[in-house]
C-alpha cells in the first residue's frame, strides 16, 4: 500500500456565474447530441473561509457517460487573467442521471472556463473544459470545447 500526501487546496479570490453550452461535433453520434451544458454559481471567499456555490452539468458526448452532474462541495477556486478572466475548479460531484453499473456517488471534477468575451459579442468564444473521475481514479467523462449558447461572467478579483 503506497502513501500520498494530501494537496493543499488554497482559492483565491474569485467570484463567476452563468450558463453555457458547448458543442463538439466530433463527440456526436446517433446516440449522442455532442454537447454539455455547465451552469456555475460559485465564489471564494465566503464567510466561512471556504469556496461555496453550486456547479451542474448536463452531458451528452460520445466517448463519455452521459448523465447530470451537480457539485456537492467545491475545493478549489482559482481565476487569473485581466482581459480574459480564467477560472479553474474542482470539487466533489454526484450523477442524478446514472447508468445501472455505476454508483451514483463518489465522483470528482475539474473544470476549466475562460471568459475570452461577453455574450454580446462575436469574437472569440469563451472556451469550457471539464473531467470527471470516479472513485477509483478511472474517467468517466470528459469534454472541451468553445461555447455556442449562453456565457459565464468571471470576476477574479471576486468584485
Amino acid at each position: 500500500m503506497s502513501l500520498q500526501i494530501a494537496n493543499f487546496h488554497i482559492s483565491g479570490k474569485s467570484k463567476l456565474k452563468g450558463k453555457a453550452h458547448v458543442t463538439i461535433l466530433s463527440r456526436k453520434d446517433a446516440a449522442h447530441s455532442g454537447g454539455f451544458t455547465v451552469d456555475v454559481n460559485a465564489l471564494f471567499p465566503n464567510t466561512d473561509g471556504y469556496p461555496t456555490g453550486s456547479v451542474k452539468m448536463t452531458i451528452d458526448l460520445s466517448d463519455s457517460m452521459a448523465s447530470n452532474v451537480a457539485s456537492t462541495s467545491i475545493e478549489q477556486i482559482n481565476c487569473y487573467g485581466k482581459h480574459n478572466p480564467t477560472v479553474v475548479m474542482t470539487g466533489r460531484c454526484k450523477l442524478l442521471k446514472v447508468e445501472p453499473s455505476r454508483l451514483p456517488h463518489g465522483y470528482r471534477f475539474w473544470l476549466m472556463i475562460a471568459n475570452n468575451k461577453s455574450s454580446r459579442e462575436k469574437e472569440t468564444p469563451d472556451i469550457i473544459g471539464f473531467v470527471i473521475f470516479d472513485q477509483t481514479g478511472q474517467r468517466v467523462s470528459y469534454g472541451m470545447g468553445p461555447v455556442d449558447k449562453g456565457d459565464v461572467e468571471i470576476v477574479a478579483s471576486g468584485d
